[in-house]
């Protein structure tokens, strides 16, 4: 049979489509199952490796299932692994793969290396220092600030970061960092080869929008 037409890889296809991070497989499938969707479960909850899959991936996968599939049945390996009680068979990973892309369209695909970079303080904040991890994905470019020798926000103002380029300023979030000491997760709908300059600046809340003049950090990609 079709492995595209095995009606086992539609009820994988159906338990992964609805799962939960954290929560079981269903109780009809059996240990082998359960293990296989396991390790596809985990790979599902990794965000940034998601993006649109090569055309010909599912097709691939697809033959792969066929060509494991008969040849267990020619060695005669192809006994029920619920009576052997046998481990995972290698087709069942594979299938569970092109179930995985058949339902949801996409797959766990690289999206790219980051790039990180050292932002230093100005006089306004010169014991201020910061790395940035700029790590692109399918959604846009994640930024992590790991930042030192920066004071809190005073109350009635914030930290906004920001990216500069030849085309202007984007604004990619907020912090006050009054308890500091850990990594501030921003987010960027542009790209930092057009946009390469990162800085963040203390802001008013009862000011405008756009960054103030007192610029507190200021880095580079070097792209």
């Amino acid at each position: 049979m079709n492995p595209s037409e095995d009606p086992r890889v539609d009820l994988w296809a159906g338990h992964l489509e609805r799962r939960e991070p954290g929560t079981p497989p269903p109780a009809d499938l059996d240990a082998a199952e359960r293990d296989a969707l396991d390790a596809v479960a985990r790979r599902l909850a990794d965000e940034a490796l998601w993006s649109g899959p090569p055309p010909e991936l599912r097709a691939r996968l697809l033959a792969e299932v066929g060509a494991a599939q008969a040849s267990e049945q020619q060695t005669g390996a192809a006994a029920p692994a619920r009576a052997a009680g046998r481990p995972v068979r290698r087709w069942l990973l594979v299938a569970a793969a092109a179930a995985v892309v058949a339902v949801g369209g996409a797959v766990l695909w690289p999206r790219g290396a980051a790039v990180e970079f050292a932002l230093a303080g100005t006089a306004a904040a010169p014991a201020a220092r910061a790395t940035a991890e700029l790590t692109p994905k399918s959604a846009g470019l994640a930024i992590e600030l790991h930042i030192t020798g920066l004071g809190p926000a005073p109350e009635g103002t914030y930290y906004a970061a920001w990216l500069r380029g030849p085309d202007g300023v984007v604004p990619v979030g907020s912090f006050h960092w009054r308890k500091g000491g850990i990594p501030i997760d921003l987010w960027s709908g542009v790209t930092a080869d057009r946009y390469p300059e990162l800085f963040v600046t203390l802001q008013s809340e009862d000011a405008g929008p756009g960054p103030s003049d007192l610029v507190v950090l200021d880095g580079r990609t070097g792209r």
